[in-house]
């Protein structure tokens, strides 16, 4: 009775101070779902569209969370994870079977660099610097690279350099826009698929000159963080060809532009016992990677809103 009684006392105080929530705010959600679109229209142009989606991607600073799940293919049960982001290419995600056991996988990007282990990966840990990447040996085998893996957790950018055509609208009533996107490994073609609702990016996908799929991410759950105004998605699928199956993150409850810095070592790249670093630029890396991406090409819907002079510069 004692007890229940100071916890009442404690309420109350808390609701009398200057400064403090009312009972309701106290347990209201920091995240919400969306208020509305930000796009501004029913009938958006495509500059409405784009421009609404770097501006909320260029509020976001960095972002991290303690509390985020893995999926893995080939993995029976979700991985606990954390991830900590910060621009431009900083990126830390780490998985375990829970908090408190030991790690399962590491995928990381600094400045300079990006690695991948995984402890059912017998003895290696890849690695290679990005400006490295483009020209490496399994490239056309493994096009992902951390600036897709960035932009599949919801930091898009339509970049003026490339060229963008619509929106058109896809049989499920979104909007789709096509974007000739210019890469160190040469032109590639990306749609984008936004959702026409609420405005936000629901479905990427990235394909070849030779117009074949290599790269998928599908963004769900779209969350609004009121205490910066940032949209972004909740859970996350990315498939790449290259690699078995895919990952699914559920990002828990991220925190978003934190002042205090990530530790040091955060973006470092580790080393582990009993496996060595191997260079995926190198010859060494050389042993025959099995695609798994279906062999899919963008539908003729989305060609025909093309002209027929850019896609024989992409393609030629």
């Amino acid at each position: 009775m004692k007890g229940a009684l100071t916890l009442v006392l404690v309420l109350v105080l808390c609701l009398c101070l200057p400064g403090c929530a009312s009972l309701p705010d106290l347990f209201k959600r920091r995240d919400t779902p969306p208020p509305q679109s930000f796009v501004g229209s029913a009938q958006p142009t495509l500059e409405q569209i784009t421009s609404g989606i770097n501006r909320n991607s260029q509020i976001i600073r960095n972002f991290s969370t303690e509390n985020a799940s893995l999926q893995i293919s080939g993995v029976l049960i979700p991985l606990h994870a954390r991830l900590s982001f910060e621009r431009p290419k900083r990126l830390r995600i780490q998985g375990s079977a829970t908090s408190l056991t030991s790690q399962e996988f590491d995928f990381g990007s600094n400045d300079t660099l990006f690695w991948l282990w995984m402890r059912r990966n017998p003895g290696e840990m890849w690695y290679c610097r990005h400006d490295q990447y483009p020209t490496s040996p399994v490239r056309s085998d493994i096009p992902l690279d951390p600036d897709w893996l960035i932009e599949a957790l919801g930091v898009i950018e339509f970049k003026p350099t490339d060229q963008h055509f619509g929106p058109t609208r896809g049989s499920d009533g979104n909007w789709e826009i096509v974007s000739h996107c210019v890469t160190p490994s040469g032109q590639y073609v990306k749609r984008t698929v936004i959702d026409s609702k609420i405005g936000w990016v629901v479905r990427q996908e990235l394909y070849t000159p030779q117009n074949t799929l290599v790269a998928l991410a599908e963004a769900t759950d779209l969350r609004f963080d009121r205490s910066t105004g940032i949209y972004y998605p909740k859970r996350v699928s990315v498939q790449c060809q290259g690699m078995e199956g895919k990952m699914t993150i559920d990002l828990g409850s991220p925190t978003f532009n934190t002042s205090s810095p990530f530790p040091p070592t955060m973006f470092e790249i580790p080393s582990f016992e009993g496996y060595r670093a191997v260079d995926l630029s190198s010859p060494e890396f050389l042993q025959p990677r099995r695609a798994v991406m279906p062999t899919t090409q963008m539908p003729q819907t989305q060609m025909q809103h093309i002209p027929q002079a850019s896609i024989q510069t992409i393609i030629r």
